[in-house]
């Protein structure tokens, strides 16, 4: 099989391309930056938007597995301008890619969306049947990439199939999680302690594997999945096992009324501790809705996903539980 990879020179896509080369699949990487993988083919990916032209990429595919687009918008933008970035290159280009895919017979087109298309927060179980009510441009840029592409390929006879992930893990993330990384490892007092959150989080050799298993399978075709590692935890309890996949430094919850059941005597707080202290959620929620302050909101809000559908369509499972993915994370 045939298979073009865009945004391949990404965090996800360096995982995937050695995947898909090691289950013998032929590989063409479509990037910005040039890959240099062996046994990888690499072309020059067209700038995304509506008018990309991807005719020399597409040539001789099967598959298209659309990883590429916009993440973050630099904040020295106002709001339409970033809305308007989002939706150049997220939406319509994936309109453009999903319809030139479509037109030289690519058999079926994998598109990497994200669960914010659906919700940034959520107490209840987010499923493929939840009603989409995306907060942000970001994530109204993927929902709307998704009808974009669905309807760019009906009464076609090119499949799809649209993943909605939660926060993506692994090492060499340098977003989000990458900067929580560097929180705990600096030993720096976080006052997260009293936080009581829900959160699904999917290690990124977990993702690929769905992607994979995904690939050609008629079972995936026109379905809307949300892969995860299947343990939802709490900030701090994901702090803890950042900690102890980690074990050049441990974590302690001090200064009053919240202790750790594993640790009810934890030791003294070092410079390679993770260290905790209660905090009232509610000022944490409060602070988290003014503006320039997502990443806190992101702390200490819920948003878990049901990947229950995936492991029955397809029989997968995790290869990797949360503990053991945060332990190649690190490098361990």
């Amino acid at each position: 099989m045939k298979i073009l990879v865009t945004g391949a020179s990404g965090f996800i896509g360096n995982f995937l391309l050695t995947a898909l080369r090691d289950v013998g699949h032929e590989v063409r990487a479509a990037s910005r930056s040039r890959v240099e993988q062996e046994g990888i083919d690499y072309v020059l990916a067209p700038e995304l938007g509506a008018n990309a032209d991807w005719s020399h990429a597409l040539n001789g595919v099967d598959v298209v597995i659309h990883l590429a687009g916009r993440a973050h918008v630099p904040s020295k933008n106002a709001d339409a301008e970033t809305e308007e970035v989002y939706f150049r290159i997220n939406t319509e280009g994936t309109r453009a890619l999903a319809e030139q895919a479509a037109a030289v017979g690519v058999k079926h087109f994998v598109f990497l969306s994200s669960c914010h298309a659906v919700a940034a927060e959520s107490e209840e179980d987010v499923t493929e049947q939840t009603q989409p009510i995306p907060v942000t441009a970001y994530g109204r840029s993927k929902l709307e990439a998704e009808r974009a592409m669905q309807k760019a390929l009906s009464n076609t006879a090119c499949a799809w199939t649209i993943l909605r992930p939660p926060l993506v893990y692994g090492k060499g993330n340098k977003a989000n999680f990458g900067l929580l990384l560097k929180l705990v490892k600096s030993g720096i007092p976080l006052p997260l302690a009293s936080v009581r959150n829900r959160r699904s989080f999917v290690y990124v050799e977990n993702l690929v594997d769905v992607i994979v298993a995904c690939l050609g399978n008629p079972k995936a075709f026109g379905k809307t999945y949300l892969p995860s590692d299947g343990e939802d935890v709490s900030t701090p309890e994901l702090i803890r096992k950042i900690a102890k996949a980690n074990q050049s430094f441990q974590c302690s919850v001090f200064s009053g009324s919240v202790s750790d059941k594993n640790t009810p005597h934890s030791p003294p707080a070092t410079r390679h501790s993770a260290r905790l202290f209660p905090f009232p959620e509610s000022i944490f929620k409060a602070l988290g809705r003014l503006p320039g302050l997502g990443a806190l909101r992101k702390l200490t809000s819920s948003l878990y996903v049901d990947s229950e559908p995936l492991r029955e369509d397809l029989g997968w499972n995790p290869r990797f539980t949360m503990d053991e993915g945060l332990v190649k994370t690190l490098g361990g």
